[in-house]
């Protein structure tokens, strides 16, 4: 019987390369991964995002943001997943597995994802910064002004 799965990711970025997990699991997954988890009824994927970089990554972030949802068929179903970009601050220690920085040519190593997804989660830019305030006190001789 085929069943629905929604699951939560996260892309660690630091300085400009993608961080995954090797994991030597004797049971269970083994090779490259990103921090990931099945989303509970109910939860909040962005507050399940924010977790899984604490828990993966040791936390140490300056911006967590929702890149992609993707769907995948498979033989066993169908897996709705939510996919976040997180920029770490620093690289992660090894508690989950031994992160790895990948370089570009690396990334189709990663378990889960294709790499054009990868490189194109990896080369969004961080948010603008903030548009300067306007003035506080407008000229009534400036017809740029419009009201």
């Amino acid at each position: 019987m085929a069943g629905v799965l929604l699951t939560v990711h996260v892309v660690p970025v630091l300085n400009g390369r993608v961080v995954a997990f090797l994991l030597n699991a004797e049971k269970g997954p083994s090779g490259q991964w990103l921090p990931w988890t099945v989303l509970k009824h109910g939860s909040n994927p962005y507050e399940i995002a924010s977790a899984l970089v604490d828990e993966w990554c040791e936390g140490p972030m300056s911006d967590l943001r929702l890149v992609d949802v993707l769907s995948k068929q498979s033989e066993d179903g169908w897996e709705l997943s939510i996919v976040f970009r997180a920029e770490l601050t620093s690289l992660p220690g090894d508690a989950r597995g031994s992160p790895q920085a990948c370089e570009p040519q690396n990334l189709a190593d990663i378990h889960g994802f294709q790499a054009v997804d990868l490189k194109r989660w990896l080369e969004m830019a961080s948010p603008s910064p903030k548009l300067q305030e306007a003035p506080t006190q407008a000229s009534g001789d400036d017809p740029s002004l419009v009201f």
